[in-house]
Parts: structure tokens; sequence; C-alpha cells
């Protein structure tokens, strides 16, 4: 993998409703098939890229450039995991 990571989405932080909401609202629509798998894609890129950064400091796109799909698929699943709410203990 590159030198990439994910921010997690801070629950506490300002506006994290908001960014936490627009990675829902993406995800609901592709599992109604409201969106295919191409414009699923697509939408969810614009929901993770804001969130991806350097490990290193190093230039964001010139990382990107390097990056497989696999390996965006694998920050992908990190973002997705601090985004979707788990459900309580006692449910």
């Amino acid at each position: 993998m590159t030198n990439i990571r994910v921010r997690p989405i801070d629950m506490e932080a300002p506006g994290s409703f908001r960014e936490r909401s627009k990675a829902l609202r993406v995800l609901a629509r592709i599992r109604s098939g409201e969106l295919d798998n191409i414009e699923g894609q697509i939408a969810i890129e614009d929901v993770l890229l804001p969130r991806l950064e350097t490990e290193d400091g190093g230039d964001l796109d010139e990382a990107l450039d390097k990056l497989s799909a696999n390996d965006f698929d694998d920050l992908l699943t990190q973002m997705l995991a601090t985004a979707v709410p788990t459900e309580s203990a006692e449910n």
C-alpha cells in the first residue's frame, strides 16, 4: 500500500454529523439500487477523497497516482468503519 491514510471522522468535531450523513446517504443510494456500481464508486470517491492525507506530508496527488484500486477499497473500508454507527450492545 502507498503512504496514504484516511482521517477518521471525529464524531465529536463540529460538522461531523453532515460529513457522516453524506457518507451514509451515498451508501443507502448504492444499496437501494438508485446508483449503479459505477455511479456509486464515483459518488463514494467524493466522500472519501477529502479524508485522505499522506503519512509523510508528501503530495497527495502524486500518492493517488500510485494508488491501486484495491488500496483505494481498503481506505474506503477504513473510512466507512468510522462513518457508520454501530448498534448498541443492548439491541
